[in-house]
This record gives structure tokens, sequence and C-alpha cells, in this order.
């Protein structure tokens, strides 16, 4: 992880990995203590909060820097508080069509020919295929 760079949202300036964890680990404990204890906070909200709040922030994806700093606030109470990501709703469709009975495929419509056009008069020919405007 100390090859993936951290940097502050205003100047953009570098910070090291190793200091942006305790600055997180810091903020991430603010976060924890500020909610109720009944209440809890989702993986990706408290990543969001630590992130906005610090002014630090990274490209990687949570799931690779955040286990850290939940380790490091060295808390039990307080990382119980966290709770599960719910799935993305993509997954949740997936898993709902997974559970629906197959559909029957439905008739396939067939589609009719163009109505023949007479070249003269440009009018719609009629079944016979002779224009009644010009033959």
């Amino acid at each position: 992880m100390s090859n993936q760079v951290a940097y502050r949202l205003g100047d953009g300036a570098p910070v090291g990995f190793d200091s942006a964890r305790a600055i997180w680990a810091v903020v991430a404990r603010e976060v924890l203590e500020e909610n109720p204890g009944t209440g809890s906070v989702a993986h990706s909200e408290l990543a969001r909060q630590v992130q906005q709040r610090s002014g630090v922030y990274t490209r990687m994806p949570a799931s690779e820097w955040l286990p850290a700093v939940v380790a490091d606030i060295g808390d039990a109470q307080l990382t119980a508080r966290l709770r599960v990501d719910a799935p993305p709703p993509a997954a949740r469709a997936k898993k709902t069509a997974a559970r629906r009975p197959p559909a029957e495929p439905r008739p396939v419509k067939r589609q009719e020919a163009p109505p023949a056009i007479c070249p003269t008069c440009f009018m719609q020919l009629p079944a016979s295929g002779r224009c009644d405007t010009c033959a």
C-alpha cells in the first residue's frame, strides 16, 4: 500500500500513506463517537466522511485502506457500530430475478410488408396491385 499516494484536496500535495492512515484513524474515531450507541455506520459512509472531514483523499477503493484504519482505532465497541454496505441495486435485481420462475416466451410479432405504392401517382395500390387512378 505504500506505493499508493494519498493527497490533500486543497492543494493536491501528496501525503504519505502512513500519515494519511493516522489522520483517518483519528477522524474515524470522531465519526463513530458522534454516532449514538444504537446507531450504525456503513463502511462506505465512514470512508466518505473520513476523507471529507480530514481533507486527505486517496483514489484507492475504501476496501483497501479502510480495514487498516478501523484496526488502528483499537476500540471494539466503536468498531462494532460499523455495518456492511447493502449490495448495489444491480446485485439485488439479479438475486430477485433468480428467485422468479422463468417467464414464458412471448410470441414474436410478425412485421407486415409496407404497402405497395404506385410509381406514377404515389398512391397506395389496392390488393389487386393495379392503380385505380392510373389504370
